[in-house]
């Protein structure tokens, strides 16, 4: 299993379980992700939701070896439109306190899942970045919602450059509530567990109902969109391989 999903005492445990490759996010994660997610909204019992990752990393994104070669554009489609957008669509219907417990890097589509949770507690030796671009991808739901969950100006730069930021410059930028040492990750998660049990669930939905429909459809189609651009583009060949080959891309040539 790529991802592993279990309740106790009304938290539902979604763990990317790939710690060989930083629980970089394949094919099928996508699609267990968004069944853990649906399980979870799904389930009375459920009361909360924390997303983690097995390992030395929360998760270092798209899994470049798996998706940096499509052969067609019709399958490529296919894993925007049916991989990664259902994803989205389960994480931002999802009515309950979604938790990111991040420790480790946070890559892409990782620091993504991160920003797009409702709240982040991260140990002091995470690192975050929205560096799709730098393999001539795109991180896509930064663009649409970054702006409107971080400061805006710092999600454009973080996307524009691609550069990582520590858990300490992540809250203070807004990507990150809490940056605690390691050893106490999990108790300030529970504690804010403990506080948020203290607030009514139908409160709480409704907050998270307003929130979704901040959010622009129209951004979101976009970044769909776009994405597909991105990663049928030459530059993503050319991002993919030099990933493959450990050796810096080159996008400008003379």
């Amino acid at each position: 299993m790529n991802v592993e999903y279990e309740v106790r005492q009304h938290i539902a445990w979604v763990t990317m379980n790939r710690p060989d490759v930083l629980n970089a996010l394949s094919k099928r994660m996508f699609q267990e992700l968004r069944k853990s997610l649906e399980a979870a909204s799904a389930d009375k019992l459920v009361r909360f939701i924390i997303i983690t990752g097995r390992g030395s990393a929360f998760s270092a994104g798209l899994d470049i070896k798996e998706v940096g070669e499509f052969k067609s554009r019709t399958e490529a489609r296919s894993f925007v439109y049916g991989l990664v957008k259902p994803f989205w669509e389960a994480f931002f219907a999802c009515e309950k306190p979604i938790i990111s417990m991040v420790h480790g890097a946070a890559y892409g589509a990782g620091a993504e899942i991160a920003l797009a949770s409702d709240i982040v507690i991260a140990s002091t030796r995470s690192v975050f970045a929205f560096s799709g671009g730098r393999v001539g991808a795109l991180c896509c739901i930064s663009a649409a919602v970054g702006p409107f969950l971080m400061g805006g100006k710092r999600v454009v730069e973080m996307n524009l450059t691609g550069r990582p930021v520590s858990a300490e410059e992540a809250q203070r930028i807004g990507l990150v509530n809490h940056a605690v040492p390691e050893k106490e990750l999990l108790s300030t998660t529970r504690n804010i567990l403990s506080d948020i049990s203290k607030v009514s669930p139908i409160s709480n939905a409704g907050f998270k109902q307003i929130l979704k429909e901040a959010i622009p459809k129209k951004a979101l189609r976009t970044a769909y969109r776009e994405l597909l651009k991105t990663i049928t583009s030459p530059d993503f060949r050319e991002g993919s391989k030099a990933f493959r080959l450990k050796k810096l891309p080159k996008y400008y040539r003379q």
